[in-house]
């Protein structure tokens, strides 16, 4: 009888400490999984992106398709960014302010990762923020400009490039699933992809241009 007693006041003590680690850690898993829904929704993105400029994609999904997935992600990366940013105001153990995810450099978040010996946790978040900044603008231009104002809408979609520089970095060293091990490894693998996709897009962007100097 005493036992039974003992098992089931320790499993009841269990629970509660299981209860309280879930309701104030809750948010910071909220955060942790939009930040990769979002990181992998950019990724699709460009990758999509630079198979409708080299046409690959054609060749299996209709252009109209092609561009309708394109938008209905990109309004999808901007909902996960929302949440990314809004329930870091509902995260305990890390607080932010709207100040914080709003303005550049005015966090001091540090998860004790480092490059040559130097925290960049701060300024990680504030790539963070730049890169969320840019998002908005790129995805506000493309529904508004890519039927009225082409070269002008083209033109500014070259700093998705950019984007993809400062979420790898925000990610890298904020994320504390990013700080080493297989996560890490995965993530610089994608973002090596990414960029050769890049080069090769930029490479194709530059022959054309080549080939329509000649004819003209």
């Amino acid at each position: 009888m005493v036992n039974i007693v003992g098992h089931t006041m320790l499993a009841t003590s269990t629970m509660h400490i299981a209860t309280q680690r879930v309701s104030s850690t809750w948010p910071w898993y909220v955060i942790r999984g939009s930040g990769f829904v979002a990181a992998g929704l950019l990724i699709l993105l460009m990758l999509s992106g630079i198979g409708q400029v080299t046409g690959i994609l054609y060749r299996w999904i209709e252009p109209i398709k092609v561009w309708a997935i394109h938008k209905a992600m990109a309004i999808a990366l901007l909902a996960a960014i929302a949440v990314h940013g809004g329930f870091l105001l509902l995260d305990t153990y890390m607080p932010f302010s709207i100040g914080k995810i709003l303005i550049p450099f005015d966090s001091s978040y540090n998860n004790g990762t480092k490059f040559a010996g130097i925290a960049l946790g701060s300024l990680a978040v504030t790539f963070g923020i730049v890169a969320m900044y840019l998002i908005i603008v790129l995805v506000a231009s493309s529904l508004g400009w890519i039927d009225t104002k082409t070269k002008r809408w083209r033109k500014l979609h070259y700093f998705s490039y950019i984007v993809v520089l400062l979420v790898f970095l925000h990610a890298l060293y904020t994320g504390s699933d990013l700080r080493h091990g297989l996560f890490r490894e995965a993530w610089e693998a994608m973002i090596i992809v990414m960029f050769i996709a890049i080069l090769m897009r930029l490479w194709r962007a530059k022959v054309v241009q080549k080939v329509d100097d000649n004819h003209q």
